[in-house]
């Protein structure tokens, strides 16, 4: 029973699980958008085309090795980190090697670039933009507060939990933990892809680079009814009128 306790902290504790969950996550968001990411892929310039491959191998390689190899909640961290003061305050429980580090931040910039330059093509222009990087800067902190004191609190539960009772107790807080680290997560990367799209957008526009989105969901219901309207053969309304005859 202990071996099994052990195994089950040291799951909740893993760095992989954030992992999982925001692979989980991701591919639940790609099969509700099933249509949105096929014009995304299939788009009608090759540029484009190309853009959205490069986006997905860099997305699955920053996802695989982020989860693997670094920390996603000290990732996205970093830079608040950094910006302490003091140094006592930026000390960081079971580091990673710096090395590991930078190899997981230039996969996520170049992954937020690409998506950034995606987002203007298929999604909105700079007010749009606007809009979600307030938004999403307006609750990246709160969740980052909350999400802080969650993880730290799991952390010493786990290291104080001995039984399974005590152990299945704290794990209601892991999955709490889970969603509000994915909640934090998808906040911190909004934001950074909105800033970066800012950018992206107006460069796209100086070189001619960005149009309108051109989708193709509706092409089968329009074909149907064209072809419905193709057969239906025109009767004047001279040739169907009739007297109104009023009731005796």
């Amino acid at each position: 029973m202990t071996n099994f306790v052990e195994l089950f902290k040291s799951a909740m504790l893993a760095r992989e699980s954030i992992g999982i969950v925001l692979l989980f996550m991701c591919a639940i968001g790609i099969m509700l958008n099933r249509g949105f990411f096929r014009d995304v892929w299939n788009d009608h310039s090759r540029f484009w085309r190309l853009m959205a491959r490069i986006g997905a191998v860099l997305a699955l390689t920053t996802l695989a090795w982020v989860s693997l190899f670094d920390d996603w909640l000290q990732l996205v961290a970093e830079p608040y980190r950094l910006s302490m003061p003091w140094d006592y305050q930026r000390v960081v429980y079971d580091p990673v090697e710096p090395e590991i580090r930078a190899v997981g931040s230039v996969l996520l910039v170049a992954m937020l670039t690409v998506l950034a330059c995606l987002f203007a093509r298929h999604v909105g222009g700079y007010l749009l933009q606007l809009g979600t990087l307030a938004l999403s800067a307006l609750i990246w902190m709160p969740l980052f507060i909350m999400n802080q004191r969650l993880n730290a609190m799991v952390v010493q539960g786990a290291e104080a939990s001995n039984t399974l009772p005590e152990v299945l107790g704290l794990s209601a807080f892991w999955v709490l933990r889970m969603g509000l680290g994915a909640l934090t997560i998808g906040a911190t990367l909004m934001t950074g892809m909105m800033l970066i799209a800012l950018v992206a957008t107006l460069l796209l526009d100086l070189l001619r680079l960005r149009e309108q989105r051109i989708t193709h969901e509706a092409d089968g219901f329009f074909s149907e009814l064209g072809r419905r309207a193709d057969q239906r053969e025109d009767v004047s309304l001279k040739a169907i009128w009739r007297p109104i005859e009023r009731p005796l």
